[in-house]
Protein backbone atom coordinates (compact mmCIF):
# COMPACT_ATOMS: atom_id res chain seq x y z
CA UNK A 1 0.00 0.00 0.00
CA UNK A 2 1.24 3.49 -0.76
CA UNK A 3 2.23 5.39 2.42
CA UNK A 4 -0.21 8.21 1.63
CA UNK A 5 -3.08 5.75 1.51
CA UNK A 6 -2.23 4.35 4.93
CA UNK A 7 -2.29 7.84 6.41
CA UNK A 8 -5.53 8.71 4.63
CA UNK A 9 -7.20 5.56 5.86
CA UNK A 10 -6.16 6.31 9.45
CA UNK A 11 -7.64 9.81 9.15
CA UNK A 12 -10.81 8.43 7.60
CA UNK A 13 -11.24 5.80 10.27
CA UNK A 14 -10.81 8.37 13.02
CA UNK A 15 -13.19 10.77 11.32
CA UNK A 16 -15.89 8.19 10.75
CA UNK A 17 -15.62 6.84 14.28
CA UNK A 18 -16.23 10.36 15.57
CA UNK A 19 -19.17 11.01 13.24
CA UNK A 20 -22.76 9.95 13.29
CA UNK A 21 -25.35 9.62 15.97
CA UNK A 22 -26.85 6.72 17.84
CA UNK A 23 -30.28 7.21 16.28
CA UNK A 24 -30.06 3.91 14.43
CA UNK A 25 -30.00 5.58 11.00
CA UNK A 26 -27.32 5.02 8.41
CA UNK A 27 -24.93 2.15 8.08
CA UNK A 28 -22.36 1.06 10.59
CA UNK A 29 -19.51 -1.42 10.52
CA UNK A 30 -16.93 -2.84 12.87
CA UNK A 31 -13.35 -2.57 11.63
CA UNK A 32 -10.72 -5.25 12.15
CA UNK A 33 -9.46 -3.18 15.11
CA UNK A 34 -12.92 -3.39 16.70
CA UNK A 35 -13.81 0.29 16.15
CA UNK A 36 -17.50 0.87 15.40
CA UNK A 37 -18.01 3.09 12.36
CA UNK A 38 -21.19 4.99 11.56
CA UNK A 39 -21.82 6.15 8.01
CA UNK A 40 -19.93 5.59 4.81
CA UNK A 41 -16.61 6.73 3.43
CA UNK A 42 -16.57 8.29 -0.05
CA UNK A 43 -13.52 8.74 -2.26
CA UNK A 44 -13.95 11.24 -5.10
CA UNK A 45 -11.31 10.82 -7.80
CA UNK A 46 -10.79 13.50 -10.47
CA UNK A 47 -10.34 11.77 -13.83
CA UNK A 48 -8.59 9.07 -15.82
CA UNK A 49 -6.95 11.27 -18.44
CA UNK A 50 -4.50 13.41 -16.45
CA UNK A 51 -3.10 10.26 -14.87
CA UNK A 52 -4.18 6.66 -15.08
CA UNK A 53 -2.95 6.18 -11.50
CA UNK A 54 -6.33 7.23 -10.09
CA UNK A 55 -7.92 4.08 -11.48
CA UNK A 56 -4.98 1.69 -11.74
CA UNK A 57 -3.35 2.38 -8.38
CA UNK A 58 -5.28 4.63 -5.98
CA UNK A 59 -8.68 2.96 -6.42
CA UNK A 60 -7.13 -0.47 -5.87
CA UNK A 61 -5.16 0.70 -2.81
CA UNK A 62 -8.26 2.21 -1.22
CA UNK A 63 -10.35 -0.91 -1.83
CA UNK A 64 -7.59 -3.08 -0.35
CA UNK A 65 -7.22 -0.80 2.70
CA UNK A 66 -10.97 -0.70 3.31
CA UNK A 67 -11.22 -4.48 3.01
CA UNK A 68 -8.26 -5.03 5.38
CA UNK A 69 -10.00 -2.74 7.87
CA UNK A 70 -13.04 -4.99 7.73
CA UNK A 71 -15.36 -2.65 5.83
CA UNK A 72 -18.02 -4.20 3.64
CA UNK A 73 -18.34 -3.07 0.03
CA UNK A 74 -21.42 -0.99 0.88
CA UNK A 75 -19.52 0.90 3.63
CA UNK A 76 -17.52 2.90 1.08
CA UNK A 77 -18.00 4.56 -2.31
CA UNK A 78 -15.33 5.35 -4.88
CA UNK A 79 -16.32 7.60 -7.79
CA UNK A 80 -14.44 9.20 -10.66
CA UNK A 81 -15.65 12.53 -12.09
CA UNK A 82 -13.79 12.00 -15.40
CA UNK A 83 -12.71 15.65 -15.45
CA UNK A 84 -16.16 17.17 -14.95
CA UNK A 85 -16.56 19.50 -11.95
CA UNK A 86 -20.36 19.33 -12.11
CA UNK A 87 -20.18 15.53 -12.03
CA UNK A 88 -17.84 15.62 -9.04
CA UNK A 89 -20.20 17.93 -7.15
CA UNK A 90 -23.08 15.59 -7.97
CA UNK A 91 -21.03 12.59 -6.79
CA UNK A 92 -20.36 14.37 -3.48
CA UNK A 93 -24.05 15.17 -3.01
CA UNK A 94 -25.01 11.58 -3.87
CA UNK A 95 -22.42 10.21 -1.42
CA UNK A 96 -23.83 12.38 1.36
CA UNK A 97 -27.39 11.34 0.56
CA UNK A 98 -26.23 7.69 0.73
CA UNK A 99 -24.80 8.26 4.22
CA UNK A 100 -21.18 9.35 3.72
CA UNK A 101 -19.76 10.87 6.90
CA UNK A 102 -16.24 11.25 5.48
CA UNK A 103 -15.33 12.33 1.96
CA UNK A 104 -11.83 12.08 0.59
CA UNK A 105 -11.56 14.56 -2.29
CA UNK A 106 -9.09 14.92 -5.14
CA UNK A 107 -10.35 18.23 -6.48
CA UNK A 108 -10.50 19.13 -10.15
CA UNK A 109 -9.79 22.77 -9.36
CA UNK A 110 -9.72 24.90 -6.18
CA UNK A 111 -13.04 26.65 -6.86
CA UNK A 112 -15.16 23.56 -7.42
CA UNK A 113 -13.30 21.70 -4.68
CA UNK A 114 -13.95 24.50 -2.17
CA UNK A 115 -17.66 24.48 -3.04
CA UNK A 116 -17.84 20.72 -2.43
CA UNK A 117 -16.00 21.06 0.87
CA UNK A 118 -18.15 23.95 2.09
CA UNK A 119 -21.38 22.17 1.20
CA UNK A 120 -20.32 18.86 2.76
CA UNK A 121 -19.01 20.44 5.96
CA UNK A 122 -22.28 22.35 6.34
CA UNK A 123 -23.93 18.91 6.45
CA UNK A 124 -21.52 17.60 9.11
CA UNK A 125 -19.26 15.62 6.79
CA UNK A 126 -15.55 15.32 7.60
CA UNK A 127 -13.51 16.38 4.55
CA UNK A 128 -10.07 15.14 3.55
CA UNK A 129 -8.07 16.74 0.73
CA UNK A 130 -6.10 13.91 -0.87
CA UNK A 131 -3.05 14.63 -3.04
CA UNK A 132 -4.26 18.10 -4.06
CA UNK A 133 -4.72 20.86 -1.51
CA UNK A 134 -7.96 22.74 -2.10
CA UNK A 135 -6.84 26.32 -1.59
CA UNK A 136 -9.66 28.16 0.18
CA UNK A 137 -11.52 24.93 0.87
CA UNK A 138 -10.79 24.45 4.58
CA UNK A 139 -10.81 20.65 4.56
CA UNK A 140 -10.44 18.98 7.94
CA UNK A 141 -7.36 17.05 6.78
CA UNK A 142 -4.82 17.20 3.97
CA UNK A 143 -2.90 14.07 2.99
CA UNK A 144 -0.39 13.71 0.21
CA UNK A 145 2.56 11.55 -0.70
CA UNK A 146 6.16 12.39 0.02
CA UNK A 147 7.12 14.34 -3.10
CA UNK A 148 10.80 14.43 -2.10
CA UNK A 149 10.90 10.64 -1.76
CA UNK A 150 8.97 10.18 -5.02
CA UNK A 151 11.53 12.34 -6.81
CA UNK A 152 14.40 10.43 -5.26
CA UNK A 153 12.89 7.12 -6.35
CA UNK A 154 12.33 8.36 -9.89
Amino acid sequence: MRPGCAIVFAALALGVAACGSDDGGGSSATTSSGARLKGKIAVLLPDSKSSDRWETADRRFFVEAFQRAGLAKDDYLISNAEGDAVTQRSQAEQAISEGAKVILLVNLDPGSGAAIIDSAKAQGVTMVDYDRLTVGGHADYYVSGDATEAGRLQ
